[in-house]
Order: structure tokens, then C-alpha cells, then sequence
């Protein structure tokens, strides 16, 4: 994966880097940036050992649904047994009521197994299925997928390591939903940004909207009328712990060979707040003012206040009346 400059989304990416929200100490921190798909040197070496990690998480799961399915398969044929055990012994018990009985526990014998049957196989496709909005992981064209996305957040996010992301953290998305969830976060900050200095909406036209101008970016970079759009669930590598959301949109073009990750959060600073708290001013009584160095005390005022003039100005401290 290759950083693709692009000056409006640097541009944007500064609009949305320490950003506070007015006079609150709530701070949105986003980023937009653009790679090329194009692996070379460590991203290819990268993504083939991530590639066997996949498969052999897939064999795994397999095997697991093999093992489950065994189970399962013994538990009916343990319950069929014990079920024909009772059948054979209860007709000797109660021969006078050996039809009704007979009857009435073929019944239950016929319907079980297929319950039981039905049950798990529910299970295990709920489970241990291999397809997710991502697609299907034992596909190679997804397996690619999730590893480009994961490539990116390794890239954005160069602290942490992504390697144990599952694709059941990738979700694809409709453009709408995108723009709607997009629109309702940056709202209160494109507000703001629009304000003149008098605290009102100017009237000008050319004062365009924050997000209009990041879709308008997006759309020019990747052409959002033929991307794929994934979100990425995971706040454990968000290390505030006043966060109040975020959100990571991957704005994929398979065609162009190009992605725009957008990722955006917003968080309390909880710093700002303590050094903001003001404490009283300590107000000194007039005893306090006693003996100070070249300092003295003038009570020739015809008002009859005390003056200190240690400084070579007379300034009241207290009235004698």
C-alpha cells in the first residue's frame, strides 16, 4: 500500500485535526487519506504470510465443524438407542396398553431424531459460517480484501498491528447510510465552521459546507459511485479513555486500484478541564499588610484611611471610620 498525496484531503485532514467543538472541551481528531492497492517489497511478504493465516484459521474452523457435527451425529444415535430400549421394555409392563403405548412412542421415536436433527444443524451454520458482509473468507478474492484493509490500518495507524482483525469486524455499507452517519457526527463542527465573526451564518454562497466538501473530495479520488464502503469495528486501539465515538470507512475502487480511508473520532480532553478549573482568589486582610521592607504607613490622609506608600503610591487599604 502506497500513500497517494492529495492536497484537499490534507487540507480537510487539518480541518479535522484537534478541532474543539465552541467553548466545550469535546475535540474531533480525523483523518482522510488515499493509497494505491498496489503491493510491493514488505506489503507482499506481508500479505502472503496473512494470506496463510487465513487458511489456516479456515481449515480450523472446518475441523471444528467437523467435530461438532460427530458429536452431534453420536448424541442422536445415543438418544435413538435409549429411545428403542423403551419401547422394547414398556409393552412387557403393560400388556393390557401395549397398542396405545406403542403408538404413542413410535410417534415420539419418528419425530425426535428429526428435531434434534434440524437443532443442529442450526447451530452449526450459525456458528461456523464462512460468509460475512466482507464476502466469503474461503474465497481468494476476499482474502485479498481484508488484507489490503488491513494493510491500510497498519499504515494509518502505525503503532498498533491489525493482524489479528476478523472479518466479522468488517461490515459493508450502503453509500446513503455512510453519508447520513458521516453528516450526523461532523454536523456541530460544519455548523461552526461556517459561523462569521458575529456568531451568525453569513450569507455568501461560498462558504461551502465541511461535509459536502469531504464527499466532494472523496468522490474526485475515488469516484463514490463505484466503491465498495467497509467500516472496521474495534475501539481497543483508541487509547483515550473519555472517547465519546468514532468511526473508520474504508472507500474501496477495485477498478482504479485505489482506497480512501477515512477514520474520525471525538473525545473529551480531560486535561483542558483541570487546567481550566480556577480556584478563589485569597483575599488578605489589612493586618496582612504589616511591616513590609521600605515600606510605611501614612495616616495624614484628612479622610482619615490608612495609606501604603512603599511603592511611591498611595493606595487605600482600609478606612479608619
Amino acid at each position: 500500500m502506497k500513500f497517494l498525496e492529495n492536497e484537499k484531503l490534507i487540507e480537510l485532514t487539518g480541518q479535522l485535526s484537534e478541532a474543539t467543538l465552541g467553548q466545550s472541551h469535546r475535540i474531533i481528531n480525523g483523518r482522510i487519506e488515499a493509497y494505491t492497492m498496489k503491493r510491493a517489497g514488505n506489503d507482499k511478504k506481508f500479505a502472503h504470510t496473512l494470506g496463510q493465516k487465513f487458511i489456516a484459521d479456515l481449515e480450523e474452523q472446518q475441523q471444528l465443524l467437523h467435530d461438532l457435527t460427530q458429536v452431534a451425529a453420536s448424541q442422536r444415535a445415543a438418544d435413538t438407542s435409549l429411545l428403542s430400549s423403551e419401547l422394547s421394555e414398556k409393552p412387557k409392563q403393560r400388556r393390557k396398553r401395549s397398542n396405545s403405548a406403542t403408538s404413542f412412542l413410535e410417534a415420539i421415536s419418528k419425530k425426535k431424531p428429526k428435531s434434534g436433527r434440524a437443532r443442529s444443524q442450526s447451530v452449526d451454520i450459525t456458528l461456523h459460517t464462512n460468509k460475512h458482509t466482507l464476502g466469503d473468507i474461503s474465497e481468494l478474492a476476499t482474502r485479498r480484501l481484508m488484507t489490503d484493509l488491513i494493510l491500510t490500518l497498519n499504515a494509518s495507524f502505525p503503532d498498533y498491528d491489525f493482524s489479528n482483525a476478523k472479518p466479522q469486524q468488517f461490515e459493508k455499507l450502503g453509500l446513503a447510510r455512510v453519508q447520513r452517519g458521516i453528516s450526523e457526527r461532523l454536523s456541530e463542527l460544519a455548523t461552526l465552521r461556517k459561523l462569521d465573526a458575529t456568531g451568525k451564518l453569513p450569507n455568501s454562497s461560498s462558504n461551502v459546507d465541511l461535509v459536502v466538501e469531504i464527499f466532494s473530495a472523496l468522490d474526485s479520488v475515488v469516484s463514490l459511485k463505484e466503491c465498495d464502503i467497509y467500516s472496521f469495528e474495534d475501539e481497543s486501539f483508541l487509547d483515550e479513555s473519555d472517547h465519546l465515538w468514532s468511526f473508520h470507512y474504508f472507500f474501496v475502487n477495485k477498478s482504479l486500484r485505489r482506497l480512501v480511508f477515512f477514520t474520525c473520532s471525538e473525545h473529551i480532553d480531560v486535561r483542558d478541564e483541570d487546567a481550566s478549573e480556577e480556584t478563589e482568589p485569597e483575599i488578605m486582610m489589612p493586618s496582612e499588610f504589616q511591616m513590609l521592607e521600605n515600606s510605611e504607613f501614612d495616616y495624614s490622609n484628612t479622610q482619615g484611611d490608612a495609606v501604603f506608600s512603599g511603592t511611591g503610591m498611595s493606595v487605600p487599604l482600609y478606612s479608619t471610620i
